[in-house]
Order: C-alpha cells, then structure tokens, then sequence
C-alpha cells in the first residue's frame, strides 16, 4: 500500500514536469527552426537580391520546398506533420521583389494549440518570443 502511495504522488510530480519539459523542448525547436530560416534567408537574398514569402498561414511544406530547396514538402528540414508550431514567411514587396519575393521579411512560429505563444525574427535578426 505505501508503494503504491509513493508511486502516485510520484506520478502527481513527474507527469507535469515532464510535460513542461517537453513543451520547452519544443518551444527550443520552434526558435531554431525560425534561425535557420533567417540563415537560409541571407543565401536565398545573395541570389535573387529579394528574400523569399509564403504569406499567412501554416505553410512549413512551402518553406521546405521554396527555401530549403527540398523537392518534396514533407522531406525539409521543417516537419509537416506532428508538429506543434505552424511556420509562415511573410513581408513586404516593392517594385523588384513581388510574387514569392519580398524586400524584407519576417519568419514567425505559432503554437497551434496555444495561439498567444508566438516567435518570429525579421531580416534584420530582430528576435520576439524567444
């Protein structure tokens, strides 16, 4: 009986502090995802002079594909699937850079379960949420 005492409040402990955990973990991956955009971005610029856009919404397959040069959306660096953040390129077009370029851009990470959690970075490397 004292075992399995022990046991549940064992369990009352760990369970939520495992789940933070992950959740942070995470959180982490979303931020590093969002860095990687931003060095991928400044290559992507050295070549097309424009950065590359995505426009609103979950669009981590475009990334892959249009970004990250993956022939498949699901084969990126940027899950598709099973991920708990959405992943959209957004900014703003001028007269060179209009279409899927953009003069400036802004990377953003949203948690799809708890919409007020969001990290984004800008061509600038001005960081938020991190």
């Amino acid at each position: 009986m004292v075992v399995v005492a022990i046991i549940g409040v064992l369990s009352a402990v760990g369970v939520p502090m495992y789940q933070g955990y992950i959740s942070e973990v995470k959180a982490k991956d979303a931020q590093n995802t969002l860095q990687s955009i931003a060095l991928q971005q400044k290559s992507y610029f050295n070549k097309q002079f424009c950065f590359y856009v995505t426009g609103i919404g979950d669009k981590a397959g475009l990334i892959n594909t249009g970004l990250f040069g993956s022939e498949l959306q699901a084969d990126g660096p940027i899950p598709i699937t099973n991920n708990q953040y959405s992943f959209e390129i957004t900014g703003t077009t001028s007269a060179t850079c209009t279409g899927s370029n953009a003069a400036t851009f802004t990377a953003t990470a949203t948690n799809k379960m708890d919409d007020t959690e969001v990290f984004s970075i800008t061509n600038t490397l001005k960081k938020t949420g991190f």
